[in-house]
């Protein structure tokens, strides 16, 4: 039996533009502050749209954050390195509203 199977391999949990495209991009480019449009070979686009978060978060904030994600984003996004999180869409008029929302909870 076992027991410490450990977490699901990464790729499980990648965007479907990020696995097509993986290994494959571009260039990227700040369309404006904290919104990036990497452009793949293949013509595909996808947007990050990055909000300030404090280290420690609390459950409701997660759960807040995922709901918006569900709302917005097919439920992906991720957190940096720097404990950001960052909303990965593919819809660009998508974008105002997101940020809206992000805004309005509280999040620059």
């Amino acid at each position: 039996r076992i027991t410490d199977i450990g977490p699901p391999h990464y790729e499980k949990l990648l965007p479907p533009i990020i696995k097509e495209n993986y290994g494959k991009w571009k260039y990227h480019e700040i369309i404006k502050p904290g919104v990036l449009m990497h452009v793949s070979h293949s013509g595909a686009k996808l947007y990050s749209v990055r909000a300030g978060t404090p280290r420690l978060l609390s459950v409701e904030s997660i759960r807040k954050f995922a709901d918006i994600a569900d709302k917005y984003c097919n439920g992906y996004l991720r957190w940096t390195s720097r404990n950001n999180v960052e909303f990965l869409l593919t819809d660009e008029s998508k974008i105002d509203p997101l940020i809206k929302e992000i805004e309005a909870y509280g999040f620059p």
